[in-house]
Parts: C-alpha cells; structure tokens; sequence
C-alpha cells in the first residue's frame, strides 16, 4: 500500500506532503533520495531510473518537468500501478496549478487541498495494487478504470449480485472486488472454465470455497475475456444476466486490446546505489562513530548496528560494493544505511572518473617491475584512451566490456599512475 506521497521541486525544495497515518518519513529520506539520483541518473538516464528499494520499503516516482512526484510504498508492491497513480496526479497536479508553480514565491499551503485529489485518484485504484502483489493484473486507462468501477459499484447494489470482476483469457484481472479466496478458485479453473464457456452463453458454478447459498455467474466476452461474479442463489441464469446487464454494456464499449499486462514483482525493478560509487565522508568518521549514540537515537538497535559497520568499512576511497564486502551486509540493507547516513549529512556518494599518466618509459619499466601479468596489460592497453577524467568507470566499463570491479582492481594496482576524481573533467591523454 502507498505510505506518503510527496511534491517537490528537483531542486529539493518540497510543495505538498500526503501521508497515510499522519507520519512523514519521506521529509528524512528526500535528501537521500536526491543524492541517489545524482549518483545514477548521469549514467543510465534520468528517465529510466524509477526505483528505488530499501529494506522494507520503497521509493517509486514519475517525473514532469522540474517536479518529482514520489510515493513511498511497501517494497511487495508493484511499481508499475504506483508509476500510474502518479502520472495521473502529475498531470492533476500541474494543471490545476500551474499559474502557481510560475511564481517566484512558492506558499505550501496553497497546494494544501490537494490532498482531496490525493485521495480521489487512490480510491479510484483501490484494491488494485494489493492485487497485483500477487496475481497478474492489467492496467487500462484511468478514464475507463473509473467507468468500471463505478459500474461494478451500481451493479452490486442489487442484494442478489455480491462482488464481481472482469478477467482476461490469460488470467490478467482487470478490475475485481472478489475476495482473495475467490480470486485463486477462479484462477485455479481457468482453463475448464474457458473449455466450458466456449459451449454455452453463461455458467453457474458451484464451489467448495464459496458459502453453500452462493454461486459463480460467469459470462465469456469474447475477446475481451470473462466477467465473474459471486451471486446469491435462487435465480436463473437470464435474471442474473438482466442483473449485469449494465456492467457488461460498459465493457463492451472499452477497448481492451492495448491493455498494458504486469506480471507479479519478483523484485527485478530494483534500482539502488551502483556497486562500483565511493561513499566520502563528509563528516569526519570517527566523530560520528563517537557519537554514535545520539547520530542515531531516532533508529532500532539492529540498524544502528549495521550503521556501524558501514562506517568502519569507509575510508574516502572505498566503493559500496568493497564497502559491502566488508560490513557483511545484504544489499538492501546497506542502501537503506548509506541513504540514512547522506540525509543525516554524514557521507556522500560520488562516481570515479580515473585519470591514468603518460604511458612513458617509466611507466613501461613499472610496470616490468611489479610484473603485471599479459592479461591485466592488455586491459590497461584497451582502456588507457578513456583514462583522462571524462568517462566514469561504469562508462569505460561499458566501452570495453570489461567488469567494472575487475577494471577498479586492475587500475588501483598502478598505483600512483592513476588518480581518480569524483567530477567529471577532461585530462589531455598525451
């Protein structure tokens, strides 16, 4: 389920703050947030970054032009269905007040009523998200989302239609206010149902895990799939058929052959801090480690804990995937540490720009001398090109084909023939 949801400038400057219980996280996590995106969206796009996952939660956000539109949301839950509560609010938000955000001067509390179409659009998708944690779910345009619901709305109103759905061939639920029970029978008989429906106009289905006075009513629509419905007993297939009538009619007129299907998260959308970043330190180390206590008296003993580890394992120049390696910590786990640290003004996570020295004499007799092996003098060969400052290590990573761990390995073993920035410069290789 989404927690909060926030408004705020790219510059970090926040407009409007939504949250469902009143308690406001996100304010802590933003700074943490902006400095992720800095770190990643250079290197693979701002646009294709819209994930990020901490240990129990989740970042997911829509960008419109200088407004990030953020949601805070358990980590089972599907981006893709929050990506689209949050285009929608976007487009909401910018429309209603766009003369606003032109002002130099920005009030917060004019955006304070936003809040009503916060709640709106939430309840517009309602049920949807905790259905597409498990089960395969279709998304259709917001417009005709609405048209549904509404109408499965008017339709249950009739004491003999309990709760329906609409359902595609393939599994893929639509729109649903079946219980999760219901949901698995039906999607347990799929494939008999639809062997079943191609014989027949409709079906009345008795089963084990529904209550003995109910049913399932089931239409096939042709290509658009099957509408389901939990029906009292007592009538006969034309009358509950009259009874739907006008849920089925607005499906008919919905085009469902573009329909965007989501599968499940098996949490492959995760986006976090790249491995081969260095976190510097901003404070100094071992002042924070001393005053441990009160840095971070607002967290539980276990994080603390791991807090810890990180900062033993920083030193300026190590990269998080070292850092990782050190502290023994599950990815998660660190990302969600080292986001605390930065919004609490401890550290800092920069990208390597390595810069590498004339490949002179010298260079060639150090290199005899340390007796670096073919292979390793073959990649520092294929790479010396991109070595002046203007390529990150993930860049040079790509150009080459080579690991960036291998390629931080390789280069760190030259030593002093090779500095490293954490800006992007430009260094004439000679």
């Amino acid at each position: 389920m989404v927690k909060e949801i926030i408004i705020m400038r790219d510059s970090g400057i926040p407009l409007f703050h939504y949250s469902v219980s009143g308690e406001k996280k996100l304010d802590e996590l933003v700074a943490g947030f902006l400095s992720a995106m800095g770190s990643m969206a250079e290197q693979v796009g701002e646009q294709q970054i819209k994930v990020m996952e901490f240990a129990t939660n989740k970042f997911v956000w829509e960008k419109n032009g200088d407004l990030f539109f953020i949601a805070l949301v358990s980590l089972d839950d599907s981006a893709e269905i929050y990506r689209a509560i949050l285009h929608d609010l976007s487009e909401q938000f910018v429309s209603k007040y766009y003369a606003k955000l032109r002002h130099d001067i920005i009030i917060r509390r004019e955006f304070l009523p936003f809040i009503d179409s916060v709640e709106s659009t939430l309840q517009k998708f309602d049920g949807i998200p905790g259905l597409a944690r498990r089960y395969k779910t279709a998304l259709i345009p917001q417009s005709d989302f609405r048209a549904l619901k509404e109408s499965l709305a008017d339709i249950e109103a009739n004491p003999s239609i309990l709760r329906g759905s609409l359902i595609t061939h393939d599994g893929y639920i639509i729109v649903s206010n079946l219980r999760a029970y219901e949901i698995e029978a039906v999607l347990d008989q799929l494939d008999n149902l639809r062997t079943n429906l191609e014989k027949t106009d409709s079906l009345l289905v008795v089963h084990t895990s529904l209550d003995p006075v109910t049913s399932f009513f089931i239409l096939p629509l042709t290509s658009k799939g099957q509408a389901l419905f939990v029906v009292k007993a007592g009538k006969n297939n034309d009358d509950y058929l009259n009874m739907v009538k006008p849920f089925i009619d607005t499906v008919l007129k919905i085009n469902l052959e573009d329909i965007k299907k989501i599968n499940p998260s098996k949490r492959e959308e995760y986006t976090g801090f790249f491995e081969h970043d260095v976190v510097k330190p901003i404070e100094k180390i071992s002042q924070v480690m001393d005053e441990a206590r009160i840095k971070f008296s607002d967290v539980s003993d276990n994080f603390q804990t791991s807090a810890m580890k990180v900062l033993k394992a920083i030193n300026g120049k190590r990269t998080i995937g070292e850092i990782q390696d050190r502290s023994k910590l599950p990815k998660a786990t660190l990302t969600e540490v080292i986001a605390y640290l930065i919004t609490h003004g401890v550290v800092r996570v920069v990208k390597l720009f390595p810069i590498m020295k004339e490949r002179d004499e010298r260079f060639l007799a150090y290199l005899e001398v340390v007796g670096m092996p073919k292979k390793e003098y073959d990649i520092v060969d294929s790479v010396w090109i991109f070595c002046d400052g203007s390529y990150s290590i993930k860049e040079i990573s790509e150009q080459a084909q080579i690991p960036t761990t291998r390629l931080i390995e390789i280069l760190r073993s030259l030593g002093n023939y090779v500095t490293w920035n954490y800006e992007r410069g430009h260094k004439k290789n000679r």
